[in-house]
């Protein structure tokens, strides 16, 4: 088990049922089908590769959107955000239990009744112990997005690469929802990502991830065994390194 790859997962809220009116990607049911989707291909690659998770919250609490149309103060739209994620958390870890996948809560956030707080020693225990840790509460500060959290938690677990799990194929020179003529980027540099300002992940986290020599690998959440395809075939989604 020592030679195993570990994986820091980032998953998009998306991947959630949206709380909010502008949105409803992802029904309960087929997020539900989505979440054991994720968790049966853990549960295929577990003697090769040990996951944690980073999970986001755009599917309850967006600060630039939700919270400006409120009027919060930006630091109060980032603590609601941030607790938005221990509620996507929970919903993951009840799923992956439910489908057999031992499973530690850890929080940047203290809520004893949600999860043990982050700490070296706790990700050691649970990294004895065989669980797949979620991680929830972003970094516990504002003015960091989950992109930044993911790497954080990536480099105290000993990651080897940061997936993230998004709802397009990989990165490209425009958003290909709304640009039918975006072009896919099968893979680029840290640099070369910070330069072109890719919306897809957040530049902070791209200059941390840079700085460690952090490869990331983006992909669709949504394509069929796509976690089991990135463990075996390294051209799939776009690879940043």
């Amino acid at each position: 088990m020592d030679d195993q790859r570990i994986i820091l997962l980032k998953i998009t809220g998306e991947a959630l049922p949206s709380v909010t009116s502008s949105t409803s990607k992802a029904p309960a049911l087929d997020s539900a089908s989505l979440i054991r989707a994720v968790a049966q291909q853990i549960s295929a690659l577990r003697e090769t590769h040990k996951f944690a998770i980073v999970i986001g919250a755009g599917n309850i609490f967006r600060g630039s959107i939700q919270g400006k149309q409120l009027g919060m103060r930006e630091s109060v739209s980032h603590q609601v955000g941030m607790l938005a994620t221990m509620l996507n958390g929970l919903i993951i870890k009840e799923l992956f239990d439910q489908e057999g996948i031992k499973t530690k809560l850890l929080t940047a956030l203290d809520c004893p009744s949600v999860g043990d707080i982050i700490s070296p020693s706790a990700i050691s225990q649970a990294h004895a112990q065989n669980n797949c840790i979620i991680f929830v509460g972003g970094t516990g500060a504002p003015y960091f997005t989950t992109d930044t959290a993911a790497i954080v938690r990536g480099l105290q677990i000993g990651a080897h690469e940061i997936w993230k799990a998004t709802n397009v194929n990989g990165v490209y020179t425009d958003n290909p929802h709304k640009n039918p003529n975006a072009i896919f980027i099968p893979r680029l540099s840290h640099q070369e990502a910070i330069d072109q300002k890719i919306g897809i992940f957040d530049a902070t986290a791209l200059i941390l991830a840079q700085e460690r020599k952090l490869p990331i690998r983006v992909f669709n959440l949504w394509s069929e065994n796509i976690l089991i395809d990135i463990a075996h075939k390294k051209t799939v989604g776009s690879l940043i390194n």
